[in-house]
This record gives C-alpha cells, sequence and structure tokens, in this order.
C-alpha cells in the first residue's frame, strides 16, 4: 500500500478551518447511544467513513442537566495513535438552559495521510476555564467498508409481526441514523426476502417465513437511508435452505421450479428419496415435519437456481451484497440424490466459486460454527470474515481464544496488503434471557444485561482485531442464540454510554487493532508491581497480550482477577452475574521489544476519560531475553492498551 508521508506541521492541514455551531431545538430523536454526561447527550456523523476529498462533519446533541445555563464551547481535540493532529475546533454555545437541548455541527476537512486510518476526537464542553463534561467520537478514513467491517442488523421494514414483536417504533430512516452513531458501517438486511428459496416478491406487502408482513417501502427506505451515510448493504440469504412441509405450501408445490432431487438427505435413498428424507432444520429431523429443508449446496442445479434468484433479489433493491447463512454443524451423514455422501471439506468455497460468477458483488458467509471454517477464510471471494462464535469448547472456550482464533483466521486467509477483516457474532446472558420472568420470554419484569460481562467479552473481542456484530435497530443487542428477529434484554443508560465508548475506541484506534496485526517476536512481558499478571490468559490475573504491526509494539492488559475459572471458560455470562473487576492502583509493567528506534510511549483505554490517549514515561534496559522498557500505566479497570513506537518513520504508519 503507498503511503503518503508528510512533515507533522502539514498533518491535517487547515484542520481548525471549519466549525459551525448551529443551535436548534431537536425534533424526532432516533435510536443513537445516549450519554450519561451532565451536556454530551449524543454523537453522530454524517459518514459511516470518509474517502479523500470528504469534510467529516460531526453532529453533537447537547441536553443540559447541569442545573444552571451553559454559555461556552464544543471543543474537539483529535489524535491519530496518540499523536494530535492540528489544532483544537471550537464551536460557540450560548445561553443554553438547564434542561434544554441543541445540536452543534463540526465540519473537519480531511487531509489523506494514507488508507485505512482510525482517528480519535475527544469532545469537551468548557466554559471559561472549566471543562463541564467530555465525551468522544471517531473517525474512519477508508476507501471501503470491508477491511473494517462493522455489521449490524436491519430488520426494521415490517408492518405486522406473526409473534412477539420486538419494541421499536423507529422509522427506517431513525434506524440507520442510529446504527451510524453506533459507527456501524455495513447492514445484514436480515427477515426482508420471501421465502427461504424464492428470496424476491413483487408485491408492495408480503409475509416472510418468520410471519412478519414486510413492506417494499420500507425496504427502500431504509435501502436509500444507508446509501445515504455509505454503508454497505448484504441481502440475507441462507445458502440452502427452502421452505418445507411445517410452510405452505412446501417447496414442491409454490411454482418456484424447486427440484426435490437437490436435496440434501438423511439416507442413501437416491432415486427413491422422498421429502420425509430430506434433512431438515433444525438438527436433521424430517423436512415433512420441518419449516425449513436443506438443499445439497454442492449440486451444480441448485447453485444455478439460488444465483438466479438472489440476481433477481439484487436487480430489484440494489444490495451492495449477500450475506450467505448456513446453520453450522451438521450431525450425522448427509447424502446427495445419488446416495453418496455430500463432500462438505471444500463447500463453502465451492459454493461461493460457483455463484460469484452470476451474482458479482461482494459476499459474506456466516459458517455459524468453526466447521468447516479455514475452506472460508482461504477463499478470495470472502469480502471479509464473519461467523457466529459460540462458548462451547471446539470455538471460544475462554475469553484468551479469541486472539486464537483472530489469529488462525488472518494466517489462514493471508490476504495481502491488509489482513482480512474480522467480524463476530456472539450474544451473551442468555440464560436470564430464557427466565420466563423476564418480558424476552413472556414474562412481567424487565431484565437487563450484565455490564461487567459485556465488557469482558468486549474488551477480549476488539483487543484480538475482531468487531463485535450483535447490534439490531432499536438498540437491541443480542441475547439469545445470535439472531435479531426476537425481543432482547433491556440496557440500562450506563451499559449504552459504556458499550458507545468501546464501539467508538475500536474505531478511533483501528489501524492499532485489526490492521496486519501479529503475535510479538520478544519474549513475555511481566507485570512488576500492583498485580499478577500473565501472558497466557487465566482466571484470577491480568492477561498481558503482546501484539505488534509494522512500527508499533502494542501491549494489551485484560483484567480477569474477578473472575473464577469457570466464569472465566464461559465468555457468555450466561447468568449475567459475572462480577465487575476491581480498579488496580498504579501497576510497573516490563515490556520486550523490537528492534529499531524506540519513539514514544502511549496507551489509551476505552474505561478511562472515553478512550483519550495519554503519553507515558519509560526507562530502557536489555538482559538475556532482550531489549526492554520499564513503565507504569495509572490503573486497569476491564482493558487498557499501550503502544510504543519502533521504527514508525519506515513503517506504513508514520504519518498518523
Amino acid at each position: 500500500m503507498a503511503v503518503e508521508r508528510r512533515a507533522m506541521s502539514r498533518l491535517f492541514k487547515n484542520i481548525l478551518l471549519c466549525a459551525v455551531a448551529l443551535i436548534v431545538g431537536l425534533g424526532t430523536s432516533h435510536a443513537a447511544p445516549t450519554l450519561t454526561g451532565s451536556l454530551f447527550y449524543s454523537v453522530n456523523s454524517d459518514k459511516a467513513f470518509y474517502r479523500q476529498g470528504d469534510v467529516e462533519n460531526l453532529w453533537v446533541t447537547l441536553k443540559n442537566t447541569t442545573g444552571s445555563t451553559f454559555t461556552g464551547s464544543v471543543n474537539a481535540t483529535i489524535t491519530g495513535r496518540g499523536v494530535q493532529v492540528g489544532g483544537i475546533i471550537s464551536a460557540s454555545v450560548t445561553g443554553l438552559k438547564n434542561n434544554a437541548t441543541a445540536s452543534v455541527r463540526l465540519s473537519i476537512p480531511t487531509v489523506w495521510n494514507g488508507n485505512y486510518r482510525g482517528y480519535y476526537v475527544q469532545l469537551a464542553a468548557v466554559s471559561g476555564a472549566t471543562t463541564v463534561d467530555t465525551a468522544a467520537a471517531a473517525l474512519d478514513q477508508s476507501s471501503d467498508w470491508t477491511t473494517y467491517p462493522r455489521q449490524c442488523w436491519g430488520t426494521n421494514t415490517w408492518t405486522s409481526w406473526g409473534g412477539a414483536a420486538p419494541v421499536n417504533a423507529e422509522t427506517p430512516e431513525e434506524s440507520v441514523s442510529g446504527f451510524n452513531a453506533w459507527h456501524c458501517n455495513n447492514l445484514q438486511m436480515y427477515g426482508q426476502l420471501y421465502r427461504w428459496h424464492q428470496p424476491y416478491y413483487p408485491g408492495a406487502f408480503y409475509t416472510n417465513g418468520n410471519g412478519e408482513v414486510q413492506s417494499q417501502n420500507l425496504i427502500e427506505r431504509y435501502l436509500e437511508t444507508a446509501r445515504r451515510y455509505r454503508m454497505g448493504t448484504l441481502a440475507y440469504v441462507p445458502m440452502y435452505a427452502v421452505n418445507s412441509d411445517a410452510v405452505q405450501p412446501n417447496f414442491l408445490n409454490d411454482g418456484s421450479g424447486t427440484q426435490l432431487a437437490w436435496g440434501a438427505f438423511t439416507s442413501a435413498c437416491g432415486s427413491a428419496c422422498k421429502l420425509s428424507d430430506v434433512y431438515g432444520f433444525p438438527g436433521g429431523a424430517p423436512a415433512d415435519t420441518t419449516t425449513i429443508g436443506v438443499m445439497d449446496p454442492t449440486n451444480a442445479q441448485w447453485k444455478t437456481y439460488w444465483a438466479q434468484q438472489v440476481g433477481l433479489w439484487l436487480q430489484r433493491y440494489r444490495f451492495d451484497g449477500v450475506f450467505i447463512d448456513t446453520y453450522g454443524t451438521f450431525n450425522g451423514t448427509v447424502y446427495n440424490n445419488a446416495g453418496t455422501y455430500i463432500p462438505w471439506d471444500n463447500a463453502y468455497s465451492g459454493f461461493m466459486n460457483t455463484v460469484q460468477a452470476t451474482v458479482n458483488v461482494p459476499m459474506v458467509l456466516n459458517p455459524a460454527s468453526p466447521w468447516n471454517e479455514q475452506d472460508l477464510a482461504q477463499n478470495t471471494h470472502e469480502a471479509y470474515h464473519f461467523v457466529e462464535r459460540w462458548d462451547h469448547s471446539d470455538d471460544i472456550s475462554n475469553y484468551g481464544v479469541f486472539w486464537t482464533r483472530a489469529q488462525q483466521v488472518w494466517g489462514w486467509a493471508n490476504r495481502k496488503p491488509n489482513s482480512i477483516g474480522l467480524d463476530w457474532d456472539m450474544g451473551i446472558n442468555k440464560n436470564l434471557n430464557s427466565n420466563t420472568s423476564c418480558t424476552t420470554n413472556g414474562g412481567q419484569n424487565v431484565c437487563y444485561f450484565n455490564l461487567s460481562g459485556m465488557l469482558y467479552m468486549e474488551a477480549a473481542m476488539f483487543s484480538s482485531g475482531a468487531h463485535h456484530a450483535w447490534l439490531a435497530d432499536g438498540n437491541r443487542f443480542i441475547s439469545n442464540d445470535d439472531f435479531p428477529v426476537a425481543r432482547m434484554l433491556s440496557a440500562t443508560p450506563e451499559t449504552i454510554a459504556a458499550e458507545y465508548d468501546y464501539q467508538t475506541f475500536d474505531v478511533a484506534y483501528e489501524k492499532l487493532l485489526r490492521n496486519n496485526i501479529s503475535a510479538s517476536t520478544s519474549a513475555a512481558p511481566s507485570i512488576t508491581s500492583g498485580a499478577t499478571g500473565s501472558a497466557t490468559a487465566g482466571a484470577g490475573s491480568v492477561y498481558l497480550l503482546n501484539t505488534m504491526r509494522s512500527g508499533l509494539n502494542i501491549l494489551h492488559l485484560l483484567n480477569y482477577q474477578q473472575l473464577n475459572a469457570t466464569q472465566f471458560s464461559d465468555v457468555s455470562d450466561p447468568d449475567a452475574n459475572y462480577p465487575a473487576p476491581t480498579v488496580t492502583g498504579a501497576l510497573g509493567i516490563k515490556m520486550y521489544v523490537t528492534s529499531g528506534t524506540l519513539g514514544n510511549l502511549y496507551m489509551a483505554s476505552p474505561d478511562i476519560n472515553h478512550g483519550a490517549p495519554q503519553q507515558l514515561t519509560y526507562t530502557t534496559g536489555s538482559d538475556s531475553s532482550g531489549s526492554y522498557i520499564m513503565f507504569t500505566v495509572p490503573s486497569l479497570k476491564y482493558w487498557d492498551m499501550v503502544w510504543l513506537e519502533v521504527g514508525i518513520v519506515s513503517s506504513d504508519y508514520a504519518a498518523p
């Protein structure tokens, strides 16, 4: 990747030119994350990511709960990998009365210092010499939405619901605006397909397989709004699903042309196979008793039919790509219509290779488990790597395995010049979600996510280089088995604000977290004072995850001191009762470094000052294990990230 290097005096040239304050009363609210400070209420931007030549507009909503009238300014300080770029951008606010609201726009001309860079924006509301409130924003300067994928679920296109409908009264415009505030840059459009094997329906309204009445007008409004924010849109279509006997008319009688001979069968019945022999979902039950039957994804005629049907779907709505879903590991042997075993080893890559020639759009395929994940990751048609992660022994058996999985996928894919983007779907607090006393399961009690369990997972996933795909419209996070069509646990204001800081952190420091990251080649770091640490993740200690990229040595400190072995081994916090970590005092750190000229040392944490960076001092030394630095981090709650410049001037990140 060619990189333009500039002297620091030219970085973000003229960045302080444009700051415009528009103080207006707010109209209809939308599902943006709301903050809990005394002035900052929400932050949004006009694009999900920015390209060269764009003007980056931040909209900052103020809600005055200070108890008195606020007059002052909203100041924005921008940093890249800890280095301030340009001057402070300031917008005036005059006479904002207590309990009043207003919106402030900050306009930032983009200066292109190279592709795929995140920028941290520290926001401060200042009156005189007093900082009244602080918050954070992030800007993603990238040429696409696939390198740093941040997928969210778009579902709010129905007019009526067959079961217990999610509580979501938003318009499509409000839903997409809310997603943008959460930093989503591509949407999985879930539930809009007419039938599992026949996604397109020409009518203005139709009932889908989940019993929802879908509206073409709402779908079109949703997609058009996403385009305005530059979000990618992926049409959800299963790879091998058909509507079977429990949804009439079934695939054999609905005029679609789908053939029984294309099926995946539970026995080697060959030409004598019947509908009852088709593998059904869930669990392989006969398809004549289930809602979903499974087709053979290696069958050439099925692949041709699938590509034609999806082509109609894409042509009608102009989705940007396809999200291909699967149902994970198959139980037992599954046969084709010739009575032979279906070869699954290359089924995912073979399917994508065939249909890509017809649909010719970005494709994401969810293997729904680690089963055949290597075949998928090695396929060059995968736009980015999405997978449902599970708190099972064969997938994510503890918090440290997130990093193991990331290294595996990056190694399998071996993408150049940028590592493949990772986006992982995983719900938490599922036992509580299933509790019959909760409104999520027919009860009367509003039950809430456990913030501690949420942040343990976010810290582990983000520090491993993956985005967490678990947000559906209406500020609904996944608390079930990883799909967005049901009612979810509720989130407290504190939870929303903390999750916003974590999502913002993931964008602001994306090049340190997600771009060409590998395990450090240096000796293991250690904590010399203040806590017990280990380079191996485990219960009862601080995990020291040591990574690196060109020009930088990176250390993540992840606090598992308050978790016992059982809790550490189940990352989903099923009963929503994991304890919050005790905030440490100062921690002394010894960190071995790679060869090269040492520069500045920085740290940041989404738990401290909304993720703002700070520079640390350090001393140097060497022993039989190599050269090292010694330094102190002021505290640790869930997650601290430290990074050291090492040969930065010759790296692809020389300019922040």
